[in-house]
């Protein structure tokens, strides 16, 4: 019987899922190891009791890169730039993310300016060389390079449009300082926003070594134990790749995580027919929130991670210090919580792990809402005593008893999620209360409810091994490549032999990557899309079609495609106004073949395996304790309860109540 294996890495613990052939689940969880992450994979892996050797293929969210960023903490990075242009990165934009903060200072940039190098070369906008490359230069620059340095950025001004002198860069480099990482602006963001592209290549190559380092390093031990199948990591735009593709391309790797989260969804709001989902990941760390509308996630054609942009595509994730183990502690007389968190070691008070200060999860063990009968990760019982005695500590200094401090660590770790929700929602005109709340994440079911109520959402969902979702995402998630090409062009002067040549030129691109990974013909995909604005404006909204269709028809319904896009995107349109095109788009993708996963059978409600004393809004309340997997379908468990399971714990308040629905998803609702 083969196995497909997925692991996802958590600021606490590492997650494990195997599916087999026919649809067996087998699920692990290890503490998180941040000095050596392999070892924690490794122990996750070991947890299933599943023979590497059967594996037929491993499907990873790896934190390396993304760690290693917010951390700062990368490669030293040399950045080669066309002369004249050496400050493009430093002076990046006048833009002013928070206009009313005085305190607001800029992101650092990740090359200091005395690591920026000025190579004699010019192309023009239209691709044509002004300047020849100075070969002798980069000769003579390779040493001082290979000596000083542990990555390389190219990035030349309009090489989008003639790449010619950055593959010449790189292939001299490859000749004299073969030890060097190389990222190239043509290989990682071929668009035009020069200070944007420089940004992206920068991030690239801090990350390589790091996350080449990792993988590799991971594969050996993989195929010291007799793991022969192919190693594919996760990408933040949602698909996956092999990991030889993710060391040329280690930018793609930095929300691995928490997309294969997003995934996931996708796939429960299509096994619910539900298409408007606020997905929410707490785990030990951080709290994650995303969007599935009309049954799919919201895929974004850039971000920007601590004031970095990036040119590359990724779901749209926004993120904020609220996990489990975040910290609470006291701050110029107020209460905080996070974003500072305990993580894996020492963790929560009540971990036993020597950790002392109280943390979220401390508070739900005070509350009852975490029972001192559950065993976290299988295997991690509780001290219910020490996680009292720190919440009262924490309590005396702010005049609290132990139960009002516990509340009031719940209080703000809440407010500080739900405002994370309506970062991603309201903000941006979205009615939260048009969607449903999928919540997961080791933490994330304890919280859910409260969440629902707070924003006036009527449901909520927990799917299946919620603990371990991510990882579960990650092995229903497709082989995908983003390929782009700078195009400009109005759409009313674009023939469609002219668009024909330009998408079956990115197509070919596309089929031949996915041919690279192993992909059948039949499994492949090709979406092409345009990024199209107004005439004037500065951003654009990306508008996809079918590969199908006639280039003709698809030049035709262009503009009306993106005035409906931009009036549901920003609430207004300009119809009758001329329409740009920036650049041309095809995502190639390699669907994965589906495994339909049993679900519980239809049962009764029995005995509650135990009773305990859990504080819902104000008061106590005798709750009784079930275990998920005794729970058969269309089961109804009421509020207060409380639903336990290996990887997390979930909280049924009063007023609300539980339903078991399709493969074990427990739906949680108001009561009439």
């Amino acid at each position: 019987m083969g196995f497909r294996l997925g692991v996802d890495i958590g600021g606490t613990f590492t997650d494990a899922v195997a599916i087999s052939d026919d649809g067996r689940e087998v699920t692990a969880k290890a503490p998180s190891t941040p000095g050596n992450l392999a070892k924690g994979v490794l122990d996750a892996v070991a947890g299933l009791g599943v023979d590497v050797r059967e594996l037929d293929g491993f499907v990873h969210g790896t934190t390396a890169g993304l760690n290693a960023f917010l951390e700062r903490r990368g490669a030293r990075v040399a950045l080669l730039t066309t002369r004249g242009f050496r400050d493009v990165y430093a002076i990046g934009r006048a833009s002013r993310p928070a206009m009313y903060d005085v305190r607001y200072r800029p992101a650092e940039p990740l090359v200091p300016r005395r690591d920026v190098f000025e190579i004699t070369e010019r192309m023009t906008a239209s691709g044509e060389v002004l300047t020849a490359l100075d070969e002798a230069q980069v000769r003579a620059l390779a040493a001082r390079l290979r000596d000083t340095y542990e990555a390389v950025a190219v990035v030349f001004l309009h090489s989008y449009a003639n790449p010619a002198h950055e593959e010449r860069v790189k292939a001299i480099l490859a000749e004299e300082a073969p030890d060097l990482a190389v990222m190239c602006s043509v290989d990682v963001a071929p668009e035009w926003r020069e200070y944007e592209r420089t940004s992206t290549t920068v991030v690239s190559a801090y990350v390589a070594p790091i996350v080449k380092e990792y993988l590799g390093r991971l594969e050996s031990q993989l195929r010291e134990r007799g793991f022969a199948s192919t190693l594919r990591v996760m990408q933040s735009n949602g698909g996956v790749m092999t990991a030889p593709v993710a060391t040329d391309k280690p930018i793609q790797t930095l929300l691995s995580g928490p997309v294969g989260g997003t995934v996931a969804c996708v796939e429960v709001a299509r096994l619910l027919d539900l298409d408007r989902l606020i997905c929410v990941d707490m785990g030990g760390t951080s709290f994650d929130v995303s969007l599935v509308i009309n049954g799919r996630a919201t895929v974004e054609p850039s971000l920007t991670l601590e004031g970095q942009p990036m040119l590359t595509p990724a779901v749209a994730i926004h993120t904020v210090g609220a996990g489990g183990g975040s910290v609470a502690y006291v701050e110029a007389g107020a209460l905080r919580v996070g974003p500072r968190s305990a993580g894996a070691v020492p963790g929560p008070v009540c971990y036993r792990r020597g950790g002392t200060e109280p943390t979220v999860t401390d508070a739900n063990v005070v509350l009852g809402r975490l029972p001192g009968s559950a065993r976290l990760g299988g295997d991690l019982d509780l001290d219910v005593e020490a996680a009292g005695a720190a919440i009262e500590r924490l309590g005396e200094q702010l005049g609290l008893d132990r139960l009002a401090a516990a509340n009031g660590i719940i209080a703000v770790a809440d407010a500080a999620m739900a405002n994370a929700i309506r970062e991603i929602t309201v903000s941006h005109g979205i009615d939260p209360r048009d969607f449903s709340l999928l919540a997961f994440g080791g933490a994330g079911p304890l919280h859910a409810v409260a969440l629902a109520e707070e924003l006036d959402i009527p449901r909520v969902v927990i799917p299946a091994n919620p603990g371990v979702l991510s990882a579960w995402g990650m092995l229903h998630s497709d082989t995908r490549h983003d390929l782009v090409q700078n195009y400009f062009t109005k759409v009313a002067d674009l023939t469609p032999e002219q668009l024909e040549a330009a998408i079956g030129e990115l197509s070919e691109r596309g089929r031949q990557l996915l041919e690279q990974d192993g992909v059948e013909p039949e499994a492949m995909e090709l979406v092409p899309a345009a990024d199209l604005r107004y005439a004037g404006q500065e951003y654009t909204v990306t508008v996809a079609w079918d590969a199908g269709e006639a280039p003709a028809d698809t030049i035709a319904r262009l503009t009306e495609r993106f005035d409906a896009a931009h009036l549901e995107r920003y609430g207004h349109n300009n119809e009758g106004e001329a329409v740009e095109c920036v650049n041309l788009r095809v995502t190639a993708l390699g669907r994965v073949k589906k495994v339909e996963i049993a679900g519980p059978e239809p049962g009764t409600l029995g005995e509650p395996a135990a009773r305990t004393r859990a504080h819902f809004k104000g008061e106590w309340h005798d709750a009784p304790v079930y275990r998920r997997e005794t729970l058969g379908l269309d089961v109804v468990v009421p509020g207060p309860a409380i639903v336990l399971e290996d990887a997390c714990t979930t909280a049924v308040p009063p007023g609300w109540a539980a339903r078991v629905a399709a493969r074990g998803t427990l739906v949680i609702e108001r009561q009439q």
